[in-house]
Formats: structure tokens, C-alpha cells, sequence
């Protein structure tokens, strides 16, 4: 790949990385006063897994392993605000969830990078 392909792709990366970065504190910020009941208990544990792994994934793709300062901090620090917010609770396994979905989401981006170029 062309060092200006990679440039372009790293920008879009970035651009991404910071939509899907304010929807998630947008999402784990706002009151949840009405909000329906969408799985059983747990599923929210699904769903924090679920965009931490893409915000791992995009981090990653925007600052090769530089990733880990930026979607890490941000999992765990989301969680801990939300112990200060009147309308929501605070949980150490969805810490453990936010931590999980980063990881995941740097490895899967990983693998997928490196059976690309084979």
C-alpha cells in the first residue's frame, strides 16, 4: 500500500474513531429513565463488549498500538463517571466488559490486518 493510501485510511480512522467516540459517551452518559427493556438481565454486558470491540478496532487503525492509551483510558473512565451521574450505575463488570471489548477489538483488527496480507 502507498504511504498516502495509508495516510487516507489512517485519517478515516480517525474521523470514525472520534464519531464512535462521542456516541458511546453520549450512550453511557444520557438518563435511561424510559428506555425499553430490549434482552434479559446481562445483555448490557453484550452491548458494552460489543462497542468497546469497536472502538478497539478503530483505535487501533488509527494509532497502531498507541490504541491502548486512548480506548482504555476511555472504558474505564466512562464507567467511573457514570458513579458520579444521579441516573446511572456504576459496575465493575461492565469495567471488566469496556477493558474485554478493547482488547478484543485490537486483536481482531490484528488478525484481520495480518491474514490480509498474506
Amino acid at each position: 500500500m502507498s504511504p498516502a493510501k495509508s495516510r487516507n485510511r489512517r485519517g478515516l480512522a480517525w474521523v470514525l474513531l472520534v464519531i464512535w467516540t462521542v456516541a458511546t459517551v453520549v450512550a453511557l452518559t444520557v438518563p435511561l429513565d424510559n428506555a425499553p427493556k430490549v434482552m434479559g438481565k446481562g445483555f448490557d454486558k453484550v452491548v458494552h463488549t460489543g462497542m468497546f470491540t469497536v472502538m478497539g478496532m478503530l483505535a487501533q487503525a488509527a494509532a497502531p498500538w498507541y490504541s491502548l492509551l486512548f480506548a482504555l483510558p476511555i472504558g474505564v473512565g466512562l464507567e467511573y463517571l457514570q458513579k458520579r451521574l444521579p441516573h446511572r450505575d456504576f459496575d465493575q463488570v461492565e469495567v471488566a466488559a469496556n477493558i474485554i471489548g478493547v482488547l478484543l477489538g485490537i486483536a481482531c483488527f490484528e488478525t484481520a490486518t495480518r491474514l490480509r496480507r498474506r
